[in-house]
């Protein structure tokens, strides 16, 4: 079993890529082509860290990006083997601009597939503009800022996102940085629920 660790804003993941992680490379690689910002978070960024637990989506924040963008996007994308399993990519940038999100996949697989959608919040944007590196295998991709998701998942209260928040705090607590953390459990009022956290 291969090591985790945040060494210098980057989230190093000693261990072989699984599908999920090749999908992100994949789609890291086609963004990169048109320089388009964009940043994994959520679910699969606990994965990322070891947790273990199953999901079908990656999701993925983008940029705002116009549509002629948008449409070259997702013509490379077929050309590169993805396809939309719930709308076609040709409709990208009509979903993303209603602020819905459009699904993206390898042909003839339905998951897991990269839930995309633009920045939409402050928060999305904060992603983005504080994203870290994840390195994997030699590949690095974007993910957002850990404190960021921990404070976020605690919002979010789920079971599943309140144990993504459990897994990655104690996981990387000596890593992280408290006054980011602290800031955002304050600016997502979720106090109590990090006081809970930090007995966990």
């Amino acid at each position: 079993m291969g090591g985790i660790e945040l060494r210098n804003g980057t989230l190093v993941v000693e261990r072989e890529p699984n599908r999920l992680d090749e999908l992100a490379i994949e789609f890291t690689h086609v963004l990169d082509r048109f320089d388009i910002e964009h940043v994994y978070i959520a679910g699969y960024v606990s994965i990322l860290a070891g947790r273990a637990r199953s999901t079908e989506d990656v999701d993925v924040l983008i940029e705002r990006i116009g549509e002629e963008t948008a449409d070259e996007l997702a013509e490379t994308l077929e050309e590169n083997g993805f396809w939309g399993p719930a709308m076609p990519l040709s409709s990208i940038y009509e979903m993303l601009d209603n602020g819905d999100n459009i699904w993206v996949a390898p042909r003839e697989q339905v998951t897991p597939h990269l839930e995309v959608k633009f920045a939409r919040d402050e928060f999305d944007r904060a992603s983005l503009r504080n994203a870290i590196t994840a390195r994997i295998g030699g590949k690095t991709i974007p993910i957002g800022p850990l404190e960021l998701q921990i404070a976020y998942k605690l919002y979010l209260g789920a079971q599943k996102d309140i144990e993504d928040a459990v897994h990655l705090y104690t996981l990387l607590e000596e890593s992280l940085s408290v006054s980011h953390l602290e800031g955002w459990v304050t600016r997502l009022d979720v106090e109590s629920e990090y006081e809970r956290l930090k007995r966990a």
